[in-house]
């Protein structure tokens, strides 16, 4: 049995247990007392309609836990969520009222083994900003606040087909990895979800996409086997909008195991 992806990185990926194995780094959460992890539905979601085996990496977790676990995935999904990267990591010294220290070290030393390893990272929102913070970058810490920057965060009202609604463009670097995928295209339009952003971009990440007041919002490592982080949301409703097939059809190439 197949799953196909239409659109013009087609591909069937098998759903036997030859599919890619990806490991989806989780966000910890403390309901009524009691300690969660967390992982939003729409990235498992993502990861089973392009072909993959989605499966939770937990926070916090140790080093040689990580290392047995890199051995089993064929590919990272670094999610987006609802808290902040601890400034400390970056070099800022501002209190950071919205954080997740758990999440911070897991996803931190996920992005530098895979680095070493070669194994595929896929990144998104606050994933893209731990990619950037990983290989030595900043980031802004609100993006409102700033008179340079338009308003990224979601919308206060409305349901998620509001919220994951497309917001703005991003122009497509004209050497990079997108245009690769989309040799005709320019512009992307994208969904905003986030209050903060990369100020300053590691030296070893090209940029892949800008936002129109300037702001970097992809960015990838052209010698890796894929390392890719976005800072919209690409899992929603991936199957139906074009940059998204191509994206994850291409993350999931990556990760395909050998024969």
């Amino acid at each position: 049995m197949t799953t196909h992806i239409t659109g013009s990185a087609q591909k069937a990926f098998p759903t036997t247990q030859h599919a890619p194995v990806i490991g989806i780094a989780c966000g910890t959460r403390v309901v009524e007392g009691y300690s969660l992890q967390a992982i939003n539905q729409f990235f498992i979601d993502a990861v089973r309609d392009f072909g993959g085996v989605p499966i939770a990496i937990p926070a916090p977790i140790d080093s040689a836990d990580i290392e047995r676990i890199l051995t089993i995935v064929d590919g990272v999904i670094l999610p987006g969520g609802s808290t902040h990267v601890a400034p400390h990591h970056f070099g800022a010294t501002y209190v950071e009222d919205h954080q997740d220290e758990a999440r911070d070290n897991l996803a931190l030393t996920l992005i530098r083994r895979c680095v070493d390893l070669d194994k595929p990272i896929l990144g998104v929102c606050r994933g893209f900003q731990e990619m950037n913070v990983a290989m030595g970058g900043t980031l802004h810490r609100r993006l409102h606040d700033a008179e340079v920057y338009m308003a990224h965060q979601e919308p206060e009202e409305g349901d998620f087909s509001v919220k994951y609604a497309a917001a703005h463009p991003v122009t497509v670097s004209e050497h990079g990895l997108f245009r690769q995928w989309f040799p005709d295209k320019t512009e992307l339009e994208v969904n905003s979800l986030h209050w903060q952003g990369a100020d300053k971009i590691a030296a070893s990440l090209t940029i892949e996409a800008v936002a129109p007041d300037g702001l970097v919002e992809a960015f990838s490592v052209p010698d890796h086997r894929f390392f890719v982080g976005v800072q919209w949301h690409p899992e929603w409703q991936a199957a139906h909008n074009s940059f998204s097939r191509e994206l994850f059809t291409h993350f999931m190439a990556a990760c395909e195991p050998k024969a």
